[in-house]
């Protein structure tokens, strides 16, 4: 599963990612990296779909 590695500088709390699969519809919203790394892996593990998760901007994530 691919992270996007840029962070903001700050510690604000866990950060929001959004988990998505290239392979099919699968989407889920979690908080923190270790979190979405466990979701995209057993998602592909289930499926052999790639994943990705992307960090989600504050700004995105309390709207």
């Amino acid at each position: 599963m691919l992270t996007n590695r840029e962070s903001t500088d700050g510690d604000d709390g866990p950060k929001q990612f959004l988990v998505t699969c290239e392979g099919c519809s699968f989407e889920h919203a979690v908080d923190g990296r270790e979190r979405a790394t466990v979701i995209g892996t057993d998602h592909r593990r289930e499926t052999h779909h790639e994943v990705v998760a992307f960090e989600v901007p504050p700004s995105l994530g309390s709207s």
